[in-house]
């Protein structure tokens, strides 16, 4: 690590500068090579996300790196991982727990210092593979608060040179909502006071939901709150300046509820005196579904809906049938299979005769309560037949019946326009609900004459052109 580096680190502000001096000095005389293994990691505190540890305590961390050696060269095997302790932190050799290669348990021996352990491994990591390590121990934190108590890892060699800089700080264990760096905060290991003004009343709305609320802990190292369920449920609301809590779906029948303020999850106050609710059944239905299509592609007729907002929806039922006729169930989905993309998809193969289809989505929560139908209206439309078709001729082939065969949105009628090959319209339908025929008759009732005609069928917004074939 340069000296540039360890002057752009001290450039930082508070008790960052004297933290980081530190790293520096312990490291800075180290030789090193120069890094093409490419690492990054996190440290986090078990019990506590939030990566907040109380004065005077041993909380338990884990150290997670992610290696990459896909570009290493000879001597930057990695034999040990040095974690260098902020100031006033301290580890024993009885402290560490386990050294985790990609989730196996691997041999090592571990070191301490005033300032840093370190964990030596029995046989190197000497693969050209990335490799995720997990490592956990235990610290002893200081005595006194530290707004930002900063960690730095480094990787050694066989020969313990330093392979590359600092181990870059970074998301690595797949919960970005956790701590994503080296960085802790110790809060004071004094509990906060517990919340007063404590109530609790049933949704009025008719969910069967709770609404707990408290009046605020004034202590600015108050993290959030625990809401304490009587059944023995534990819930949590973020922020030191939270003053309340919805508990969805809360069982019916009568629940008590008390709150705790919390400094850390380690550090939490007395809980509230305990306060009775009566939760009603659930007689609300939810919110229909936010977003609801029917588009047509190779595989079918493609059905794709949003959630619902509502938070108690369990599952959505898809319905569909003729307009104005009876409805069958298509399929069902439950709430908690939401696929990664956000929405819902379901393709019905079945071929369907011309008419007009209504595709209905229905959100559904524990109590069998049913949302209004998100509707889809689909007509379907048919090629022109008889083709050719005699206008002086028997029936049926006297005329052409143009239905259609094209999903659209079925807003307004079905309009068909007929125009001869020098692109002039002769005939226009009047606007139709149903099938539209043509008697090859122009717009002034004369017949047309034999040949070739195009035509334009428009629904909703929806075009189909083709050809028919007048025979006299």
């Amino acid at each position: 690590m340069g000296n540039h580096t360890c002057a752009r680190a001290a450039s930082r502000v508070g008790p960052v500068v004297a933290i980081t001096a530190s790293l520096c000095l312990l490291f800075a005389a180290a030789p090193a090579t120069h890094g093409a293994v490419s690492s990054t990691g996190e440290i986090n505190v078990v019990g506590d996300p939030t990566g907040t540890v109380p004065t005077a305590s041993s909380p338990t961390l884990v150290l997670t790196l992610l290696v990459d050696r896909s570009q290493a060269e000879p001597g930057e095997e990695i034999k040990t991982i040095e974690v260098a302790l902020p100031p006033g932190f301290a580890v024993t050799v009885d402290d560490v727990g386990a050294v985790k290669i990609e989730d196996a348990a691997v041999p090592f021996r571990a070191e301490t210092s005033a300032n840093a352990v370190r964990f030596v491994l029995d046989r190197e990591i000497d693969n050209f593979l990335s490799s995720v390590i997990e490592i956990d121990f235990v610290v002893r934190t200081p005595d006194a608060p530290t707004a930002i108590a900063t960690f730095g890892v480094i990787l050694r060699s066989l020969s313990n040179a330093q392979i590359g800089d600092f181990v870059k700080p970074g998301e690595i264990d797949g919960n970005p909502a956790n701590n994503n760096d080296y960085t802790l905060q110790v809060v004071p290991n004094i509990p906060p006071d517990a919340p007063t003004g404590v109530g609790v009343v049933a949704d009025p709305d008719g969910e069967n939901d709770a609404l707990v609320s408290w009046n605020p802990v004034p202590d600015r190292d108050v993290q959030g709150y625990f809401v304490f369920r009587g059944d023995g449920a534990t819930l949590e609301a973020l922020g030191g300046d939270t003053v309340s809590f919805r508990d969805v779906d809360a069982p019916i029948g009568a629940n008590e509820y008390s709150v705790a303020a919390f400094k850390s999850r380690l550090v939490v106050s007395e809980r509230s005196s305990g306060t009775a609710v009566i939760v009603p059944p659930d007689t609300k239905a939810p919110n229909p579904v936010l977003v609801f299509s029917v588009a047509q592609d190779i595989s079918g007729l493609r059905v794709v809906w949003r959630p619902s907002e509502s938070p108690d929806v369990v599952r959505y039922d898809l319905v569909f049938g003729l307009t104005g006729g009876s409805s069958e169930l298509l399929d069902s989905r439950f709430a908690d299979d939401l696929p990664e993309v956000g929405e819902f998809e379901f393709v019905h193969r079945q071929t369907l005769s011309p008419g007009r289809y209504i595709y209905g989505v229905l959100a559904v929560d524990e109590n069998e309560n049913v949302s209004p139908a998100r509707e889809f209206v689909l007509a379907l439309l048919d090629r022109p037949n008889p083709n050719p078709f005699t206008p002086l001729g028997a029936a049926p082939f006297n005329t052409v019946k143009f239905p259609t065969r094209a999903v659209a949105d079925a807003v307004g009628d079905l309009v068909v326009r007929v125009y001869d090959l020098h692109g002039r319209q002769i005939w226009e339908s009047a606007p139709s609900t149903g099938d539209v025929e043509w008697d090859g008759r122009r717009g002034d009732g004369t017949l047309a004459a034999g040949g070739v005609y195009a035509y334009q069928m428009e629904l909703g917004g929806q075009f189909r052109i083709g050809s028919i074939v007048l025979v006299r």
